[in-house]
This record gives structure tokens, sequence and C-alpha cells, in this order.
């Protein structure tokens, strides 16, 4: 291997910010690229976004973990749909169940981590770190959401489905899930039962006099479902807030896609935004090239990955790529036309 040269080596200096000159995010994240540790790594992240949206073909897969909602994130996601910025989400069931907290009216508090939280057990209010719950509030929620509508005529069907006719009913314009459902985002919620969504669903469960009766989501069906769209796609894309199952489940689609369709397709884009270790051996931190050995991502992928609190990290991001304006404004949005379980075909417009 040729050895590189001092001068080579010592190219380009790092450059401090001069924020007289900083009038926009958008402006900050591209100072961001002659900086050092986390800040240069979030430029990266943008960058990698930038030329997934930038690719004609590329379909937007978006893990979502984490106490996004409570977090304050709901609007940023919300617009991120409306906006052309995702076009698949991958949620952890207690994002969407917070999403339907607010799309029924209610709030998420400020609170501390400093509080007594017996006094907050004795009140019925629940702490999300430093944000706080009306657990009566919670438990309507969850009661409505043993009412399945009446338009899913089906027994068995998968989250994705039943998130969409779900978001049909939410009145609240801004609702995550009722944005997706209107603008064609399909929703995945792959551990479903792991969530107050899941719990009202075993109330209905429970209450059942005949086998027959109730309702049940088919997480295998959900399986075929993204499935078919990762084929169908000629390039894909992978944000992953946080990690969990909404990202293993993004992840795992190029080793299916080999095993069920025969054909290698990893994911050509990938950026993480994520506080864990990847020396732990965890999902949630394991790297991009970690990814490579099994096939998630492709071999010349583009990919970058930020260690921060995504709750800053985020916004920086979208509100970025929102002041740069461009790309959001040329990108058509993904129709995804779907028969049942089958998908028949996507749409660009």
């Amino acid at each position: 291997m040729r050895k590189k040269r001092k001068s080579t080596l010592l190219h380009q200096p790092v450059q401090s910010i001069d924020l007289r000159k900083t009038q926009s995010l958008y402006d900050l994240v591209q100072a961001f690229q002659r900086t050092s540790f986390q800040s240069r790594n979030l430029f990266k992240c943008f960058e990698v976004f930038r030329k997934m949206l930038s690719d004609p073909s590329c379909i937007i897969f978006m893990g979502l973990s984490g106490a996004m909602i409570p977090g304050g994130m709901r609007r940023v996601i919300h617009d991120m749909i409306e906006m052309k910025l995702v076009d698949v989400l991958v949620s952890t069931g207690a994002n969407m169940f917070h999403d339907l907290f607010e799309g029924f009216g209610y709030r998420h508090y400020i609170g501390s981590v400093e509080g007594d939280d017996d006094a907050l057990r004795k009140h019925r209010i629940v702490r999300v770190y430093d944000a706080l719950m009306d657990d009566h509030e919670i438990n309507q929620v969850i009661k409505l959401l043993s009412e399945v509508p009446e338009e899913l005529g089906e027994k068995a069907v998968s989250s994705r489905r039943y998130l969409e006719v779900l978001g049909k009913h939410i009145r609240d314009d801004g609702s995550i899930l009722k944005t997706a459902t209107r603008c064609g985002v399909p929703v995945f919620v792959p551990a479903l039962s792991d969530s107050s969504i899941g719990i009202g669903l075993t109330f209905l469960h429970a209450q059942k006099k005949d086998p027959s009766d109730g309702l049940i989501i088919d997480q295998i069906r959900d399986n075929f479902e993204i499935a078919q769209l990762k084929k169908m796609a000629k390039t894909t894309g992978a944000i992953y807030i946080g990690g969990g199952v909404p990202k293993n489940y993004i992840q795992q689609l190029g080793p299916v896609s080999e095993l069920l369709f025969l054909r290698k397709s990893g994911h050509r884009f990938a950026f993480q935004v994520t506080t864990d270790d990847p020396k732990w051996g965890g999902l949630s931190g394991c790297t991009f090239e970690e990814a490579k050995s099994w096939g998630k991502i492709e071999k010349e992928s583009t990919y970058a990955a930020v260690y921060m609190d995504a709750t800053v990290a985020l916004p920086l991001l979208v509100g970025a790529m929102f002041q740069e304006g461009k790309v959001c404004r040329k990108r058509k949005r993904r129709q995804f036309i779907w028969e049942g379980d089958r998908l028949k075909t996507i749409k660009f417009s």
C-alpha cells in the first residue's frame, strides 16, 4: 500500500464556526463540514440525506424508536412525511400511541427528572424522563383503540393495513398517522403488541366470546408486504433514529430479499442518529461496516452516523434540508398501489 505523505495528511485545517455569518440552520450544518467530532458527523449525515433525496428512484425507509413524541418531535416527523423526506415509516408501537394520544386531544407536559415518582403514582401521572402524561387519559385512549374501525372487514391484517384505516379516523391534522395515511406513506409497527396500542387490542381479545371474533395483527404479513417494497424499488435509503426493532426490521430487508426473491439488495444510502455504542454488541449501536457483512447495505453504499440525542440532531437535519429547499421541491411523491397484501406498482407523482 502506498504511504501517504505528511503534506497530504495535514491538508485541510479545522475551521472555527463564525456565528455572526450563520443566518440559518442550513448555514450552521454546512459550517459543521470543517469542524470535528459529532458536529462534522452531523454534516456527513446531512450529505447522505441529500444524496438519497436527490436519487429519482430511491425509496426512503425511516426507522423510528425512542420516545420521540414526548420529546417534542411530532411536528418534525409529520413535516418529513408531508414534505416527501420519507416514503416508508417503521416505528415502535409507543411512538404511534403517543401520536394517537395527542391526536385524541390529550397532551404531554413538561416535568422534571428530579420529581417525586411516588407522588406522581399517587396522582396517576406517568413520567417519560422529563415529560409527563395523565394515566387516566392514557387508559381512555387504550379503550378507544379496542374498538376496531368498521371498514376493517378482514379478521387478520398487517399492522400497515390496520394503521392505514386507523389514520383515516383521526381528525387532528398534526397527527403523524393521519398525515401518513393521507400522503400514502405506509406505516409498519413490527412489534405492535409491545405498546399501548397492543394493550388496547388485548382488551378487545379478552372480551371476545367466540374465537373467530376480534382482530389478528399478522406480523408475518407485515414481513411480506415490506419485502415487496424493497423488491420493487430500484434504489433504497435508510434513516435510523435510534435502533431497536425498527432499525433491524429495515436492515434485514437485504437478507430477506436474497432469500425470498433470490436477489442481493442492500440499501444504497443510510444514516443513523444514535446514542448507543458499537462495542457492547447491540443492534442499536452496530455500525454500517458490520451491516455490510450481512448484505444489509450495498458494498458501494454511502453512509454516515452521528452519536447524539435525536431530539437535537433530527430538527437540525430536517430544518437544514427544508431551508436548502431545492431537493424537497424537486422530489416526487411515491405512491404505493396495494391489492390486499400484494404491492402492484409504485408510481411517482
